[in-house]
């Protein structure tokens, strides 16, 4: 059963009023780009307007993706009185950070084998593997993790199952807990695909708080996703995500009403009766701006002022019309509650995709059996540089301590701005291992080597036919010339450097206090930065009391 199969089976059978649907709409479209403090200054006033007609008396909630979250939040500290905090909620778009917390996931199995177990076991194409690293497509990206996770729990089940068999029925057997904890101190390649599987479902668990509308799960669970944007150099979320967090988590003393509303499941969007089906606020929104436009986008209209003009006053009229059509059809009339994942053939190709990559792994080998000392990756067995090690082994701590030194310098005691550098990690992973450079001895030893090659090939083709040695080394026979070059990197000096070789060039002379010259050059700009001002205040006054007389001395 899938994994939107199994909790929507344990949600209630009964059906879902019509009542009980959330009414979306597309307002009209701004004219002005929306990334300015202006704009979405405007934008508030707006929605507070449409609020206050619609529902007088509650406080307007706001859903931004992450650039627009971090102006209007910077509107609400600066505009207090109008649109403080206790004048507006601004949350984060949840569609977002679901696909930033995917690609920390793909960020980490970049390189590792994990696509091109996937190919193999015929999941996915190759192309479309990639894509799972970049959340390119979120639904499929969440597949695919999800296919993922069933079979690493599967093929860590059965290597506990193996050892504990082992064992015999006269030992005591640890549980899996115990068991997890003490081969991932002992074996990276565990370590590795533990911590993979326990990120997974952790994303997981923050889309089911989305599709079930669980209010305290979703602050759990991304409260636990916060440290691996810190830990991957995920900035800009790793910034903003803790002011979020804290907005929700002081929500219940600053907006109670709207707090008991969010424990209704009132803080996501839920467009059809099925079960295990809401979606966050920012994806309806994004399901709206689909409705009214075409394959190719929004790029045509925009680019002509006339056409965009047009689009704004029948863009939301056009996504009326295409609403009022699906709820008058048969299909929304019944009120299904069954999620479409119940379906049998669903069910059948997720089972048949988790049965062929457990198989594909173990043909590679079982990460969870794995008894090296070594990391490799999936598919080519390739071993990973021990700095990587490092980094399986530090990363959740790394990320949990900066996320709890971030929180209590900025958010708590307030010692250090929001807008402060959050300094990256650049941790070694399996796609961008530590470069090493090599000590001289070695680069003369590879130097040597290439001549000798050279040298080598020289003397089969002068047996051949004959060779020129005058003529041959006319031409570029290195990959890097010598003259300019040491080691394939570029000479550096500086320009007194060239002294030395000038000197070589004059003729030398006994008498040099008084050279006989015609003309004296000299170098303004050196001569301006050389002279201080001194007393001189105007432009004037400095050329008549220290340029000049420098100048004719």
């Amino acid at each position: 059963m899938s994994w939107s199969a199994f909790h929507a089976s344990l949600q209630p059978t009964d059906g879902v009023s019509e009542s009980s649907l959330t009414k979306t709409s597309l307002l009209p479209l701004f004219y002005d780009q929306a990334h300015s403090v202006a704009m979405i200054r405007h934008s508030m006033n707006v929605v507070k307007k449409a609020v206050d007609i619609l529902n007088p008396g509650q406080v307007p909630i706001i859903t931004v993706d992450q650039p627009l979250f971090t102006i209007a939040k910077q509107i609400q500290w600066n505009w207090t009185a109008s649109h403080g905090e206790d004048q507006f909620i601004v949350m984060f778009g949840g569609l977002h950070i679901e696909m930033a917390a995917f690609k920390t996931i793909g960020n980490l199995l970049d390189s590792s084998g994990w696509t091109g177990a996937l190919v193999q076991a015929n999941v996915a194409t190759s192309g479309t593997a990639d894509s799972f690293l970049r959340v390119t497509h979120v639904t499929r990206t969440r597949r695919a993790h999800q296919i993922t996770a069933s079979s690493l729990y599967h093929l860590l089940q059965k290597a506990y199952l193996a050892y504990c068999s082992s064992l015999g029925e006269e030992r005591n057997q640890p549980s899996l807990e115990d068991w997890c904890s003490s081969r991932a101190e002992l074996y990276p390649q565990f370590k590795f695909w533990l911590l993979i599987l326990q990120l997974e479902l952790t994303v997981l668990v923050y889309v089911r708080a989305i599709r079930e509308g669980d209010f305290k799960l979703y602050v759990d669970a991304l409260t636990k996703i916060v440290p691996w944007f810190f830990s991957l150099d995920h900035t800009n979320y790793a910034r903003w995500i803790p002011v979020h967090l804290r907005d929700m988590v002081t929500l219940k003393d600053v907006h109670p009403k709207v707090f008991a509303e969010f424990l209704k499941r009132n803080f996501v969007v839920k467009k059809t009766a099925h079960r295990f089906s809401a979606i966050a606020i920012d994806q309806g929104h994004e399901q709206n701006n689909a409705a009214v436009k075409d394959d190719a986008g929004a790029v045509g209209p925009t680019a002509n002022p006339a056409a965009l003009k047009r689009w704004m006053v029948s863009g939301p009229e056009m996504a009326r019309v295409i609403g009022e059509f699906e709820a008058s059809t048969e299909k929304r009339k019944k009120l299904d509650p069954r999620h479409h994942e119940e379906a049998k053939h669903v069910q059948k190709a997720f089972g048949r995709d988790v049965r062929s990559l457990v198989s594909t792994i173990e043909e590679m080998g079982n990460p969870f059996t794995e008894d090296s000392s070594d990391l490799l990756a999936l598919d080519s067995r390739d071993i990973a540089d021990p700095a990587v090690i490092d980094t399986v082994r530090q990363i959740e701590k790394l990320g949990e301590e900066q996320y709890d030194a971030y929180v209590k310098e900025r958010l708590v005691s307030q010692t250090k701005p929001i807008s402060d550098p959050i300094k990256k990690n650049n941790l070694p992973l399996f796609s961008r291992p530590p470069v090493r450079e090599k000590t001289k001895s070695q680069l003369q030893v590879t130097s040597l080597r290439n001549d000798c090659s050279l040298f080598s090939r020289l003397y089969i083709a002068s047996q051949v036919r004959n060779g020129n040695l005058d003529e041959f080394f006319e031409h570029e026979n290195q990959a890097y010339p010598p003259a300019l070059t040491q080691n394939g990197k570029l000479r550096s000096g500086s320009k007194s450097d060239l002294v030395g070789c000038l000197e070589d060039l004059v003729t030398s002379r006994e008498k040099t206090n008084n050279p006989d010259v015609q003309v004296i050059i000299l170098d303004g700009s050196a001569i301006v930065n050389m002279l201080r001002p001194g007393y001189a205040k105007k432009f004037s006054d400095y050329a008549s009391q220290v340029f000049l007389p420098y100048i004719v001395s």
